[in-house]
This record gives structure tokens, C-alpha cells and sequence, in this order.
């Protein structure tokens, strides 16, 4: 398995100019970078953008992380994904080091959305190699999203978010987790690469459910369409994940 990837470089073209999307970024370069004006608002003033740059930074360092940041020609940060190690003291986190991964955050300045940059950093992550033999989970709570500035009511932002996702090839989890099940609208989804071994993957399923009451239960993926079905959301009312903001 490995724990480093390559770093590739692709771009976008926009209506407001050439974005360029680098994989594996490092922390020497996103210091190097600046932030848009238009990232980071939603979390502010209790996560400033400077704390985020300095936590992408963070996150860099580690090599099993994938840092993919979209960036414009006057090295300007208009975008990223924060691939790592999930935290140990989450349950994911019995998996990490063993080539389990968390999109820990999708987040698009608010000045450069409608662009088609979520779409191609996620396009540019599952099409790494480095990604072949691990799982990648991303989970959804309500409670990061920038319903605000996009207008969009709860529903919609989370169809929004798993469109993306079944996009990038992710398919659908129910889990016991109990962050998972706070509100309907969350969500849990994994990206299953074509190289994961049986072990790494039936681990990862035992993960899934915890509870004494689920005891042997190993509920089937979905594609995303499935959930989603009609009208984006969950049938039958269960709660499967958290936060980001393409």
C-alpha cells in the first residue's frame, strides 16, 4: 500500500480565469499561497481564515494526507479538499494508517462557485492513484453547511453535496454513528478503491455499526441515486452524514 502520492497538476478554465488544481500540495506551498477573500466566511469568526490556511498547512504534512488545491495564476487559494488520517479518537480512526482516509473538508471560496472546481478537485482525487488501494470516507452534517449565502433550503444543499460525491464515484453508508444520526439530513458515504483488499474491507464494514442492538448487521451499499431518488431525500426516514462547502 502506499502512503505518498505523486503530485499532479491540472486546470480549469472559468469564467473568471484559469484555476490551476494541484494534488499532494505541500505545506511549504500553501504558505506560499493566499487565501480568497471569499473563503473561509461561513466559519468565521470562530475559525478565521488564517487558522484554516495554517490547518490545510497541518494537515500537508503528514504524507498519507492528499491536500488538492485550486488556485488561481496570482497564487490566490479559491479552493480545496483536505484528504487525511481520520482522528483516532474517532471510530474511523482504528483504520488509520491502515489505508482508510477522511475528505475531511470540500470548500469553494464563495467568489468562485458554479464554476465546476468542486467537480474537478474531486475528479483529480479519485483519479490518483495513490487512492487505489484506500477507502475514503466523507461524511455530511448539516451543521457546516453555508445555507445562507447559497439559499438553498437544507434538502437541497445536502442533494447538492451527494451529487458531487456519486460524481467522484462515492456510494452510500448507513451507519449507528451516532454524529451520523443527529439529523435526517446527514449523511455517510465511501469512496471504495479498485485495489482494496477484502480485509481493509470488511473492517471498514465491521466499523459501520456499533451498537449492541445492530450486533452482526452489515447493511448493503447504495449508489447515491438510490437515496436520493426523487426528491434527495433519505426513504423511510433513517439518518446515515458532514460539512463542507463546494
Amino acid at each position: 500500500m502506499s502512503l505518498t502520492g505523486e503530485r499532479k497538476e491540472e486546470y480549469l478554465d472559468t469564467p473568471r480565469g484559469r484555476v490551476r488544481i494541484r494534488t499532494h500540495a505541500r505545506p511549504e506551498f500553501i504558505a506560499s499561497l493566499q487565501l480568497d477573500e471569499g473563503m473561509g466566511i461561513f466559519a468565521a469568526p470562530h475559525y478565521p481564515p488564517s487558522r484554516e490556511k495554517k490547518a490545510l498547512e497541518r494537515l500537508a504534512s503528514n504524507p498519507e494526507s492528499n491536500i488538492i488545491v485550486a488556485y488561481t495564476e496570482e497564487g490566490v487559494i479559491v479552493g480545496f479538499v483536505a484528504i487525511a488520517p481520520p482522528s483516532p479518537a474517532e471510530r474511523w480512526g482504528k483504520l488509520s494508517g491502515k489505508g482508510l482516509l477522511e475528505a475531511m473538508a470540500i470548500e469553494v471560496s464563495r467568489n468562485w462557485r458554479s464554476m465546476g472546481i468542486a467537480d474537478k478537485m474531486l475528479e483529480c482525487a479519485v483519479n490518483d492513484d495513490f487512492f487505489a488501494d484506500k477507502i475514503v470516507i466523507c461524511t455530511g452534517y448539516s451543521w457546516h453547511w453555508d445555507l445562507e449565502s447559497t439559499g438553498l433550503s437544507k434538502e437541497e444543499y445536502r442533494r447538492m453535496l451527494l451529487r458531487y460525491l456519486e460524481k467522484a464515484g462515492f456510494l452510500y453508508y448507513d451507519t449507528d454513528e451516532p454524529n451520523v444520526n443527529l439529523d435526517a439530513a446527514n449523511f455517510f458515504t465511501a469512496y471504495i478503491g479498485p485495489g482494496v483488499s477484502e480485509e481493509l474491507h470488511q473492517e471498514f464494514e465491521r466499523l459501520l455499526f456499533k451498537d449492541p442492538d445492530w450486533a452482526g448487521f452489515r447493511g448493503r451499499p447504495r449508489t447515491i441515486a438510490e437515496v436520493l431518488g426523487k426528491n434527495g431525500l433519505m426513504p423511510g426516514g433513517s439518518a446515515p452524514a458532514g460539512g463542507e462547502t463546494p
